[in-house]
């Protein structure tokens, strides 16, 4: 039977992360994904200062950058009056990193230069039309069964992570429940490329009929963020999408690349390790999308958990997982999931209808140094380990 030091379920930024983290300490590490490749659309465009100094450790910092849009300072901008409501001056903090600025950059593009780096690792494989279909522990490792081609293959590990998002395979064989809750919220998120507009600051925000954002995350796609896409059944969200685009980018036409309407939800599982098998990322946690911390805090776990594998192998033992799963859950519920929780109550409040004065507030709050230095570590996630 094939045998590896950790096999690693999921190949998304987390699972990417971990076993690019884990390749480069010589670990013997394999990667599978149920899909047949990467993510093909942006999804989670936001990597915040925190998340940066991890891809900088892993190697890889000059490849996002070649490939992303760096915003020193984040602007929000009025599309209906062309001003500024909110001002985030992340340059501020590069006394704390050499990474003081938010770098956007789709997430398919996120995901395709960790494969590459993984694929050309020593040590690291990944292996694409791969679905874990069960696992089971015993004596010193995991065996693991997955479906590929049509056929059913074991091998065996002696740690398992799962990285598999929210309707993780893993945590449902950890016997683990999902708990949290479901916000009173639906949301739709869209990739469009404009046919003009490539000028225009960002990020903007309208707020007529209800709060639309566009962010620019690539050299010609925007993304649009619609917080209040349900409860509107007259209305496709083709006709939403095309109004976002009216109101927040030109009328000159546009092309549709992605568009997807979601629950938003905060949860962490009840369980994030036993024994030789352990969680991360959305497996283990589920936040709300609002202040795009989501996927960050998964690359943070991936970090985390990549020193706890390393002192698992070497004591052949799993207790370095349960500490990690403490650490780690305790970090996650009193920061990410707490403060994109504080943001998304913020958004429901009247539907979002009072966000332009709360800006406009915040903004005026924000001229005191110290309170405007500690929103801008929280934001950046320097303080999120």
């Amino acid at each position: 039977m094939e045998t590896r030091d950790v096999v690693v379920v999921g190949a998304g930024p987390v699972g990417l992360s971990l076993a690019l983290g884990l390749a480069r300490k010589g670990v013997d590490v394999l990667v599978l994904e149920k899909e047949p490749g990467t993510a093909e659309h942006s999804r989670a465009p936001s990597i915040w200062p925190g998340t940066q100094e991890i891809l900088a450790r892993l190697g890889v910092m000059d490849r996002f950058e070649a490939e992303g849009i760096l915003l020193p300072c984040v602007e929000m901008w009025d599309a209906e009056r062309e001003r500024v409501l909110l001002r985030l001056p992340l340059e501020e903090l590069s006394d704390e990193t050499a990474f003081a600025r938010l770098l956007l950059l789709p997430q398919s593009t996120t995901e395709r230069l960790l494969y590459e780096e993984v694929r050309d690792a020593t040590g690291g494989e990944v292996r694409f039309s791969s679905e874990v279909v069960g696992l089971s522990q015993g004596g010193s490792g995991v065996e693991v069964r997955y479906r590929a081609d049509g056929q059913e293959t074991h091998l065996r590990a002696r740690f398992v992570a799962g990285c598999d998002g929210a309707r993780s395979t893993v945590r449902e064989g950890l016997g683990a429940s999902f708990e949290g809750i479901t916000y009173e919220m639906e949301a739709a998120l869209a990739d469009v490329v404009p046919a003009e507009g490539a000028s225009l600051r960002f990020p903007r925000i309208a707020l007529r009929p209800s709060p639309i954002i566009a962010i620019r995350i690539d050299r010609r796609l925007w993304r649009l963020i619609l917080p209040f896409s349900g409860g509107d059944e007259r209305r496709s969200l083709d006709a939403r999408v095309d109004d976002a685009v009216t109101h927040l980018l030109t009328g000159a036409g546009y092309e549709t690349v992605w568009m997807s309407e979601f629950r938003l939800h905060r949860r962490v599982s009840s369980r994030w390790a036993e024994e030789r098998v352990v969680l991360a990322g959305d497996a283990a946690h589920l936040n709300s999308p609002v202040g795009g911390q989501g996927m960050n805090a998964g690359i943070m776990d991936a970090d985390a958990l990549t020193d706890a594998l390393l002192e698992a192998l070497e004591a052949d033992d799993g207790a370095p997982l349960a500490a990690y799963a403490r650490r780690r859950r305790r970090a996650i519920e009193r920061g990410v999931n707490r403060f994109t929780n504080h943001l998304t109550r913020l958004v429901l409040v009247g539907k979002g209808r009072v966000l332009r004065p709360v800006l406009l507030s915040l903004n005026v709050a924000l001229r005191i140094r110290a309170l405007r230095r500690r929103v801008l570590r929280r934001l950046a996630m320097l303080d999120a380990s």
